[in-house]
């Protein structure tokens, strides 16, 4: 299945949720990481800091990236993962 992102339709001023405005960026990527392995049975992320002072991210059997582009790996992993138990 192919998702789309489009404009909303509304016009004009919109609503929107102050909900967790006090976790910090870095926790709120970890906890998308983590709940992410969970659900892809991995139990172990490794981090290490760059000479530069940025964390990089290792799940189990991936490679070091940046906190986004792991979410965006392991997504597509578990996108595939449910992908191949639709079509059996």
């Amino acid at each position: 299945m192919e998702v789309i992102i489009v404009e909303g339709r509304e016009s004009g001023s919109f609503i929107t949720s102050t909900a967790r405005t006090n976790v910090s960026q870095r926790k709120k990527l970890e906890s998308i990481m983590k709940n992410l392995c969970a659900c892809l049975g991995i139990g172990i992320i490794y981090w290490k800091l760059s000479s530069r002072g940025t964390t990089f991210y290792c799940p189990d059997g991936f490679t070091y990236q940046s906190a986004t582009n792991t979410i965006l790996e392991l997504t597509e992993k578990l996108a595939e993962q449910a992908a191949a138990e639709t079509r059996t």
